[in-house]
């Protein structure tokens, strides 16, 4: 927040000029040289708070029963919005009826994705995307529509960048030093979101695992965009689909 000092009146012409001369903050708060560059900090901070909730890039990823999108169903679809840091997931035991049934948890993603001026996710050019747009078709609703978008799965592949044994958000993560890495889901998880009653107590208990992961590939793969851009990986970002 803001330090007491500093009037209504200042902090919204800082946020109609994004710029105050010395002579406003003289006249305005009667201050003295030195601390101008102190109160330019706090002025600036304020001004980017105004944008914290702009719609700006997010990262997106998809959890589902199988690879193919005809056959496969979605299980949850998380979408983490930056700079607010916020996350949102959507799962089919809250959204819809049986897990046959996903549609509505398509259409439910594509919305919050497309809500966004950049989209990304990690192999999501061969594999997210490709996937939530067949079961949007498979219902007869509108495909996820072209916009920016940031795969950076592919500047770590030798041709394309950086050279590692292997471009997997696994590996890229353990070789990048990140925090946090790729997390591990064991098989019986996967089985119970399969087999179990669907809403039950145990199929809950695997959704919650399944949507953990999720929302950890997503701040993942945020942290590896941000490795992408420090380092110049990134030579231009294209529309897609």
């Amino acid at each position: 927040m803001p330090e007491p000092w500093m009037t209504e009146a200042l902090i919204n012409k800082a946020k109609k000029y994004n710029s105050l001369t010395r002579e406003d903050l003289a006249e305005v708060l009667g201050v003295t040289e030195y601390k101008i560059r102190e109160l330019r900090r706090e002025i600036d901070k304020q001004y980017e708070w105004s944008h914290i909730d702009d719609p700006f890039l997010c990262v997106w990823d998809l959890e589902t029963t199988g690879l193919r999108g005809d056959f496969a169903r979605l299980l949850c679809g998380s979408v983490l919005s930056y700079p607010a840091g916020t996350i949102k997931t959507f799962r089919t035991d809250e959204i819809c009826k049986s897990i046959n049934q996903d549609g509505p948890l398509a259409l439910a993603i594509r919305d919050e994705v497309e809500r966004h001026w950049i989209s990304s996710g990690y192999f999501s050019k061969g594999f997210d995307s490709s996937m939530l747009s067949t079961r949007l078709v498979i219902y007869g609703e509108r495909k996820l529509a072209s916009t920016l978008h940031i795969d950076p799965c592919w500047f770590y592949r030798g041709w394309r960048g950086l050279s590692m044994r292997s471009s997997s958000m696994k590996v890229v993560a353990k070789v990048l030093g990140l925090e946090e890495h790729k997390m591990e889901v064991d098989d019986s998880v996967w089985q119970s979101a399969h087999d179990e009653v669907f809403g039950s107590p145990a199929h809950k208990e695997a959704m919650d695992i399944i949507v953990e992961r999720c929302e950890s590939d997503c701040r993942v793969t945020l942290n590896i965009i941000k490795h992408c851009l420090s380092n110049r990986l990134m030579k231009s970002i294209q529309s897609y689909p």
